[in-house]
């Protein structure tokens, strides 16, 4: 009888023609672009992050299915950008009849934490749902949590008033919400890391001289929160709360100051190691970019705004981030010479004080109508991406603000630049990083870069040269990656319905193989994929265990 089980198991190992979506992958040529979805209908809302293994999890508001609803699909690919859910995407949520307005998704308890406003078409969100789901995307609670709703008003829906913040204990989840009558106000609620509440929906009602809401991570299990009015050149004002809910700042404080209030709602709050925010702006006063910083407790320490830059012309659409006692600012500049905007950077300490060329230093000299330009921490250096004339382009920066690439960047993609700010950047530990976007064909598209600024493309290795035995494997089974192929590689296995069982780096020995133990493993039969910077290879083994 045992025997005419195993060779039930041989049948199904190699009958079975299910396997990776394998086909997709980077390309290394700026004008053919790789698309992480381009199913029917409208892909919009990227919210993505690192999977921790050199790949990328990528999540997006889906209108694939017209009215049977609004869906929010998410695709996982490796460091070479092969998918390893479904083709276009694998469905995460969807109720009939109703649309998803907002989305966030971050990594969370070596998973995935969703949250989405939803309500019906036309009509705006009415509910605030979040969902904790495993490395596979498989839920790992019996359904979502709603940790806000409009008992009497509805849910205001701005992209930055969703915002996900862990914590020790789970995370916070803060949104916006616009009342009957037009007016704006601010909430949040904390959830465990089962989902349950922390407080009563919609206990929290802020308001803060706010028509607009933007948020920071304090990193201390708190938050700020910076509000205006829906005027250009009205204040920033800034409000925080602590973990358990208290507002530390009594009154809101105008970060604005002498400076002149804001000229976009795109402002950004920055925040470093020791609890302090920094809220960067461009001024509709001055047309500059000015930073204030504030403490938890509503004290200003530089007494009013500092320049980040003066320069004639409009300086606007600032970003900025922080790496360690270091600020980096970033932003759209049509001083003198530029036809519409060129791309200007400049670095800060944190007490105010710039550390580059006063008014900053041009990053990309090349025509822009707005270049969206974002930053990331890369090794030593900070890598930009921006949207000029030509695509998309990205830049190294060293810290003594000289350029790593050619000058105005590499091209990254030529013919489905991201839509407008719709983009997120990836970093990776090895240097290099993952660019997902928004196209303006509502499509999804993603770019890898390497540290020397060029665009990854994945190297399929001869089928005959990668080699797994003995097939089926026992206890044990060796892999030969072949020729030419260096250590370290990264081994990913996988179940027949897709489940990552094991995930390791792996070093080839003096003959260039190394062992896996599959004791622990299910008879049945598992695909195995080798992955390494430049190289991929993919082949079922099946396990039968005597």
């Amino acid at each position: 009888m045992k025997k005419n089980m195993h060779l039930v198991v041989i049948l199904v190992c190699a009958l079975t023609g299910v396997a990776l979506n394998a086909s997709a992958q980077f390309n290394s040529d700026s004008s053919q672009t790789f698309f992480v979805c381009d199913a029917a209908g409208s892909q919009i809302s990227i919210s993505a992050f690192a999977d921790g293994s050199g790949g990328s999890y990528s999540f997006w508001i889906d209108k694939r299915n017209g009215a049977a609803g609004t869906a929010i699909y998410g695709q996982h690919l490796d460091s070479l950008g092969v998918p390893q859910w479904a083709a276009n995407g694998k469905l995460f949520y969807q109720e009939n009849g109703k649309e998803v307005w907002l989305m966030k998704a971050m990594a969370w308890q070596n998973g995935i934490l969703i949250s989405w406003v939803q309500g019906g078409f036309g009509a705006g969100g009415d509910t605030l749902f979040c969902n904790y789901y495993n490395q596979n995307g498989v839920s790992q609670w019996t359904q979502p949590t709603v940790a806000g709703n409009k008992q009497g008003n509805i849910i205001y829906v701005g992209f930055d008033d969703l915002d996900i913040y862990p914590n020790d204990s789970g995370a916070t989840l803060t949104f916006g919400l616009t009342a009957l009558g037009g007016n704006s106000y601010f909430s949040f609620n904390r959830i465990d890391f089962s989902g349950n509440l922390r407080w009563p929906l919609d206990t929290f009602s802020y308001q803060g001289n706010g028509y607009y809401y933007h948020t920071g991570d304090d990193h201390h299990d708190g938050f700020y929160v910076a509000t205006s009015g829906g005027g250009l050149g009205t204040p920033i004002y800034l409000g925080h709360f602590d973990f358990q809910g208290n507002l530390t700042i009594p009154s809101p404080v105008d970060v604005t100051g002498t400076a002149g209030g804001r000229g976009n709602s795109q402002w950004k709050v920055l925040c470093d190691a020791a609890g302090n925010a920094y809220v960067i702006w461009g001024s509709y006063t001055n047309s500059d970019i000015s930073i204030s910083k504030i403490h938890p407790d509503g004290t200003m320490p530089w007494s009013d705004a500092k320049s980040v830059c003066n320069a004639s012309g409009l300086q606007d659409i600032p970003e900025g981030m922080i790496d360690g006692n270091d600020i980096y600012a970033i932003w759209s500049d049509s001083r003198p010479g530029a036809a519409n905007y060129f791309i200007y950077m400049q670095k800060l300490d944190t007490a105010g004080n710039t550390l580059w060329s006063a008014d900053g230093v041009e990053l990309c000299g090349l025509n822009s109508y707005i270049p969206y330009a974002k930053l990331l921490k890369s090794g030593t250096n900070i890598f930009a991406t921006y949207l000029v004339s030509g695509g998309y382009r990205g830049q190294q920066i060293r810290p003594d603000s000289t350029v790593v690439w050619n000058t105005d960047g590499v091209v990254m993609n030529v013919n489905n630049p991201p839509m407008y700010g719709d983009y997120q950047l990836i970093p990776d530990a090895n240097g290099s990083a993952t660019a997902v976007w928004r196209e303006s064909g509502d499509n999804i598209c993603a770019v890898r870069v390497r540290p020397n600024g060029t665009l990854v493309k994945v190297t399929e290795q001869n089928k005959n040269d990668f080699k797994l035995y003995p097939n089926p494997a026992g206890d044990q089974f060796t892999v030969q990656p072949g020729s030419g192929i260096h250590s370290p590689v990264l081994i990913s296995i996988y179940n027949p319905i897709g489940e990552l069982i094991l995930r390791q780096q792996m070093m080839t020995g003096p003959n260039g193989t190394f062992s896996i133990s599959t004791g622990d493993f299910k008879d049945g039969f598992y695909f195995v994929k080798i992955t390494n910077e430049n190289y991929h290879a993919e082949e079922k083994i099946c396990v039968m265990h005597q």
